[in-house]
């Protein structure tokens, strides 16, 4: 579809929302914040359970243009599928399936009342676009959702010894049944405690995936993937003893190195020229176990001073969420750096800080918004578990530090 011609579109549908909603308001327009509710169900009619979403606040004329990267409203599906979001603002917003950047699921329709939306096309990280006038109170809305086409794989060594918790590289290559079309990507991933990752794919094919790990490479026999399919007993053998994978828990070690050169691995220090910093991004398992591997190594969670700052941070580090140092844990509402630094600078995105349902949001991320905006989160929100990157800082490398030029 030709770009314009979706925005035409995308205006048009909001407009009919924005109508149809105001039908609903059932005569409470007089509050500012409005409320959405209703259950998900799957193709077949079955009720989605554990599936958590997200209104996520967006531009619709400029419809690249994320105001922040997971919203401030969040929900999750009961066992009968039903679920709730309050306290929605009069603005524009995506209704998503979390976690944003790699969701499990992707949205089909939404029915409220007579009126059904169709998602307008293929990309699945894009949600239903709507806009809710204020003080309506939305119920019994039907949304349906199908499982992503994916492949689950498991990397193990000659004797069966899982790769836990290492960073892979993964080549996929597609080739279309009747022998017509073909395609190639590649990407990292990371496997989990069991040696098990996931990547997801939009069209069926053969496909034939290779996994990459310092040096080792393992492709299994080709398979098919039909639309609506799932390949999840996927097995990539090296053919060798196991090796030590990126450290004994798991976490990538510290490096010796230091590159001056953007979009960096993690584990590699990088010196802002502006003021001499060092920061480097590692894996974590939360906000706790990242602040207890910066003090490990006498730095801290990254403290954002100015906007030249975070600026430099999304361009050498890019826009997945990372955790940074900011908390108001102590105190309820006084927001402070782990650095000790006074907080001169904020990045909020759309109407945070704030807290939700999910209970209170002491800890900050940045991330996939275009310039990094910031959201605070709750330990019992959807997305905390999701969060598995964090930028540590440091004033002073030690002075044996040798730099690298990539």
């Amino acid at each position: 579809m030709n770009p314009s011609c979706f925005r035409l579109h995308l205006i048009s549908l909001t407009t009919i929302v924005v109508f149809l909603l105001g039908t609903l308001s059932h005569g409470i327009a007089q509050e500012a914040k409005s409320t959405l509710s209703g259950r998900i169900v799957g193709v077949d009619g079955n009720p989605i359970a554990g599936l958590p979403i997200a209104l996520q606040p967006f531009d619709p004329i400029n419809e690249a243009q994320r105001l922040g990267y997971l919203s401030f409203l969040e929900s999750q599906t009961d066992e009968e599928g039903q679920f709730s979001i309050a306290n929605i603002a009069p603005v524009s917003v995506q209704l998503i399936v979390l976690p944003h950047d790699t969701p499990d699921y992707e949205i089909l329709s939404v029915r409220i009342g007579l009126v059904t939306i169709y998602q307008d096309r293929a990309s699945i990280s894009d949600g239903i676009a709507l806009s809710i006038k204020p003080g309506t109170h939305i119920k019994n809305v039907e949304i349906i959702a199908k499982p992503r086409m994916r492949m689950r794989g498991q990397v193990i060594f000659a004797d069966g010894t899982p790769l836990a918790n290492a960073s892979v590289k993964i080549k996929v290559r597609r080739r279309s049944p009747d022998g017509m079309g073909s395609g190639s990507s590649s990407s990292p991933a990371r496997t989990d405690d069991t040696g098990y990752f996931v990547e997801y794919v939009q069209t069926p094919g053969i496909y034939t995936v290779t996994v990459n790990y310092r040096g080792l490479s393992a492709t299994p026999e080709p398979f098919l993937l039909q639309e609506n399919d799932r390949k999840d007993d996927v097995i990539f053998t090296f053919k060798r003893e196991p090796i030590s994978p990126d450290s004994p828990d798991g976490r990538v070690e510290a490096s010796a190195e230091v590159s001056t050169s953007p979009w960096v691995g993690a584990g590699v220090w990088v010196v802002n020229p502006t003021n001499g910093h060092a920061y480097k991004s590692i894996h974590c398992a939360s906000w706790d176990d990242a602040n207890t591997q910066a003090v490990a190594e006498d730095a801290h969670l990254v403290a954002v001073n100015d906007e030249a700052e975070q600026k430099w941070l999304v361009e050498i580090f890019g826009w997945q969420p990372y955790w940074i140092g900011l908390t108001d844990f102590a105190e309820e509402g006084e927001w402070s750096w782990t650095s000790g630094e006074p907080v001169t600078y904020t990045n909020w995105t759309l109407h945070e800080p704030m807290d939700t349902g999910s209970g209170e949001e002491d800890h900050v991320f940045m991330g996939h918004a275009l310039n990094g905006e910031w959201s605070d989160i709750s330990i019992e929100g959807a997305a905390w578990k999701f969060i598995q990157m964090a930028i540590i800082e440091m004033k002073d490398l030690p002075a044996n530090t040798p730099t690298k030029e990539k």
